[in-house]
C-alpha cells in the first residue's frame, strides 16, 4: 500500500512540473503504452518531423528535467528529429536542463537507458550512435559521429561520417568530446576534457588529447 501511494505521489508531482500541453500532445501523437512516458518540461525546444520515429520501449524519456530540485535553471533543452530520423529509447533516459539531442535525416540514435545527459551536453547523430545501459554523460560533453566536412589527404577523400558505439556502465566526464568511428568498451571512464578519436577498451581510464589509456582494470560507481 505504501509503495503504491509513493508511486501515485511521484506521478502527480511529475505532472505538476511538466509542460502539460506539449507532454499530452506527444503522448497522443505517438500513442505510447501505459508503460512508456514522454515528459516535456518547461523551456524545451521539441521539433519532430512527421516522418521521424520516437520509439519508447517501456521507457520514460524526460526532456529538460532538473537534476537537482533546488537548482531552477532556465536553460533550454532540445530534441530535434529530422526527416526519417529514428530515436530508440529502451529504458528510462533523462535530458537534464540545457542538454541537446539532434538526429539528422535518416539517422538512428539508440539509447539503451537507465542513463542521463547532464547540462549543456550534446549528441549530434548523422548516421548511427548507440549508448549503452547505465552510461552517464556529464556536463558540456559532445558526442558526434560526423565531421560535417569532407577532408582530402594526398588526394583521397576521408569518410566524414562513421558510427559511434558506447557500451554499458561508461562514465563520460565533463568537457569530453567523442568523435566519429569510436567504440567505447563496457565500464570505461573518459576523463574530463578528453578528446576520444580511437577505440577505448573495456574497464580502461583514458585521458588527454587525443585520449590515451592511463589505467586498466578500473571500476567506478
Amino acid at each position: 500500500m505504501f509503495n503504491r501511494l509513493k508511486k501515485i505521489r511521484q506521478k502527480f508531482s511529475c505532472l505538476i512540473e511538466v509542460d502539460m500541453i506539449k507532454t499530452f500532445y506527444y503522448l497522443i501523437r505517438f500513442k505510447y503504452s501505459s508503460e512508456s512516458k514522454f515528459y516535456v518540461y518547461p523551456h524545451s525546444n521539441i521539433n519532430i518531423q512527421r516522418s521521424a520515429k520516437l520509439e519508447l520501449t517501456n521507457a520514460n524519456l524526460r526532456i529538460n528535467v532538473s537534476h537537482i530540485k533546488s537548482r531552477k535553471r532556465k536553460n533550454t533543452s532540445e530534441l530535434i528529429l529530422c526527416v526519417n530520423a529514428h530515436l530508440i529509447v529502451e529504458d528510462n533516459f533523462d535530458l537534464y536542463q540545457g542538454a541537446s539531442i539532434f538526429v539528422a535525416s535518416g539517422a538512428t540514435l539508440k539509447l539503451k537507458g537507465h542513463s542521463y545527459m547532464n547540462t549543456n551536453s550534446i549528441i549530434n547523430c548523422f548516421q548511427y550512435i548507440e549508448i549503452g545501459y547505465h552510461t552517464y554523460i556529464s556536463d558540456n560533453v559532445c558526442i558526434q559521429d560526423s565531421d560535417n566536412h569532407i577532408i582530402k589527404f594526398e588526394g583521397v577523400e576521408k569518410p566524414d561520417t562513421n558510427p559511434i558505439i558506447i557500451g554499458d556502465y561508461v562514465w563520460i566526464a565533463k568537457n569530453a568530446i567523442i568523435l566519429k568511428g569510436v567504440s567505447i568498451g563496457n565500464g570505461a571512464i573518459i576523463a574530463a576534457g578528453s578528446i576520444v578519436t580511437k577505440d577505448v577498451p573495456e574497464r580502461c581510464l583514458v585521458a588527454g588529447n587525443p585520449a590515451k589509456v592511463i589505467k586498466e582494470n578500473v571500476e567506478w560507481r
